[in-house]
């Protein structure tokens, strides 16, 4: 059994609070640092953490982890939204949104992640019941990746297929297949800048791949080297215990972040986007801590 390793967990903690930051208005510079890795990053340890269940008991426990927030944190922005409608007497917004959240298309907003993990947890783990399965897969995910096919309408499905290759790697990882050592982290460091101008900004949510081999590249070597400064840093508790508690509760966040992305227009009443930015992120982590201290919460997100 593969012990948890609490950098994971901080690596999750850094990536669901770039993923926050990468929704502000930042200079575009900092936006293609973040698209760099932070979402790869998020499926590469998934991937770590994962263990072979009969189908059964993984859909089970994925509709409860990621589809039910999924709907509920949808409901609740439909709720403002029907809110608003009755007041501005405008129902164009409510066929439009139950749409986007039916159909998983570019509409729903950040939880797409939600819809794309399934997917790929589910077909990782039913590939991983025959011999050449995984292979196969990582094959399909990279064609899926490098061809960009169009992801409208399909529940996050292509995304998640193309988010397998980041999985395996994971799961690589965890199998001892790939050790990170301090002359790896220097290297990655020197590979993320070439990712960095050698190619476009990657979006896995657009299946965006302006250079695939190198985008993919590039991504594993920021988680690595963010692997090794991490792995020193959680020497210091007051920041392990800090970053490991964002990286358990990064689903959480996500919703919460989602809500407060979906319902406040910030830049109307702040035009400080450097204020904006902080606001958004201690209220996002505020609101994820209170809420992870109740009971039902912590039953579905812990």
């Amino acid at each position: 059994m593969t012990e948890r390793n609490p950098v994971f967990d901080m690596m999750k903690g850094v990536a669901i609070l770039l993923m926050v930051l990468g929704h502000c208005r930042i200079s575009d510079s900092l936006h293609h640092v973040i698209y760099l890795f932070h979402i790869p990053m998020f499926f590469i340890v998934s991937g770590y953490f994962y263990k072979p269940k009969a189908f059964g008991a993984l859909f089970k426990s994925d509709l409860k982890r990621l589809i039910f927030p999924y709907l509920i944190f949808s409901a609740v922005v439909f709720l403002k939204f029907s809110v608003d409608a009755f007041r501005l007497q405008d129902f164009s917004t409510l066929p439009k949104f139950a749409m986007s959240v039916a159909s998983g298309n570019f509409g729903v907003g950040p939880i797409w992640f939600l819809l794309a993990l399934f997917w790929c947890r589910e077909l990782f783990n039913a590939a991983g019941r025959s011999k050449w399965g995984i292979a196969v897969a990582v094959l399909v995910s990279v064609a899926v990746g490098a061809f960009g096919w169009n992801v409208e309408h399909s529940l996050g499905l292509l995304i998640g297929v193309s988010a397998i290759v980041f999985y395996a790697l994971g799961f690589l990882w965890a199998k001892k297949k790939i050790v990170v050592h301090a002359w790896m982290a220097l290297l990655g460091v020197a590979i993320s800048a070439v990712a960095f101008f050698g190619c476009g900004e990657m979006d896995v949510h657009m299946l965006l791949y302006p250079l695939y081999p190198l985008n993919v590249l590039g991504a594993l070597a920021v988680t690595f080297s963010l692997y090794w400064i991490l792995e020193w840093a959680s020497r210091f508790s007051a920041l392990r215990n800090s970053l490991s508690f964002l990286g358990r509760a990064s689903l959480l966040l996500l919703g919460v972040h989602y809500t407060e992305f979906m319902l406040f227009d910030w830049y109307a009443k702040i035009p400080d986007a450097v204020l904006v930015a902080v606001l958004r992120l201690m209220l996002d982590v505020l609101v994820t801590l209170g809420l992870s201290r109740v009971p039902i919460v912590k039953k579905v997100f812990f």
